[in-house]
């Protein structure tokens, strides 16, 4: 695997997939490294020391990716420290207090709702276009997405981040065409859960056990949540060379879980 890009702005790189994401660029051979946060700076700089321990070296960027207008600043401010910006990754999610709701889809407040689409889908909708300005060709640009909520209806309270996250998939389709003469790719990497993930840390202690459970018992036939290291080495694959002529597509990362057939019981499956 090659990786030729020089730089790269992460957003919501301060911890968990943001922050393998960095580390994993960062030992691929991406030099300088754009550590984007909201409010965690302590984390941030954790993030820009263990970058420095793997040879790369990076940058600090504040702000709240929901605000349209900050989004510009942070992709601007970016790619000025920088000196460029080759690869973009949007990875940033507002805390699991702002944006969920406990509740039926129909009853989830609007705030919320309309949050999960400043922070994902209008987040990248500005900040993607930006930063292609700053990329040479061959520059990558990748969305964290979540596609299990995006295409089902099941997860209730993830109404507005799934919608928004099926918003993000579509424009990277339409990404990926503007940008293709230009040499960028444009893709989405959709994780299952994630056991040290930033947001799934943030639930229950009961919430958490009972999805390992569920990945231990077959419905993920690797029979395990996904790492931040699974998702951070695809995202590097996206990034090489190698991949190239891959653009507009979703990339799902979840060890099988999505082949699982939810219509009939898992022993008939899986049979032993």
């Amino acid at each position: 695997m090659q990786i030729t890009s020089q730089t790269a702005l992460i957003t919501g790189s301060s911890g968990g997939i943001g922050r393998a994401i960095a580390i994993k660029l960062t030992q691929e051979g991406v030099k300088n490294i754009g550590i984007h946060y909201y409010a965690r700076r302590d984390e941030a700089e954790k993030t820009l020391a263990q970058v420095k321990e793997v040879g790369g070296d990076g940058v600090l960027i504040q702000g709240d990716t929901a605000d349209a207008e900050r989004m510009k600043t942070i992709v601007e401010e970016g790619a000025q420290k920088l000196g460029g910006c080759d690869i973009f990754v949007q990875c940033a999610v507002s805390s699991l207090s702002r944006i969920y709701e406990h509740a039926l889809a129909t009853e989830v407040p609007l705030e919320k709702w309309q949050l999960g689409f400043d922070s994902q889908a209008r987040a990248f909708f500005v900040g993607a276009p930006l930063a292609a300005k700053h990329m040479r060709s061959g520059g990558r640009i990748l969305a964290l997405s979540y596609n299990a909520g995006a295409t089902t209806g099941g997860w209730q309270p993830w109404v507005g981040m799934g919608s928004a996250k099926a918003a993000l998939e579509s424009m990277c389709r339409y990404f990926a065409v503007a940008l293709a003469r230009d040499g960028i790719t444009v893709n989405a990497v959709s994780p299952l859960s994630s056991d040290t993930g930033t947001l799934f840390g943030q639930f229950p202690v009961e919430g958490q056990q009972a999805v390992k459970e569920w990945a231990s018992a077959g419905w993920a036939p690797m029979r395990r949540l996904a790492t931040p290291a699974d998702i951070a080495n695809t995202c590097a694959l996206l990034c090489s060379e190698e991949a190239s002529f891959i653009t507009g597509q979703t990339i799902i990362v979840d060890g099988g879980s999505s082949l699982m057939n939810p219509d009939f019981p898992l022993a008939l499956q899986l049979p032993k």
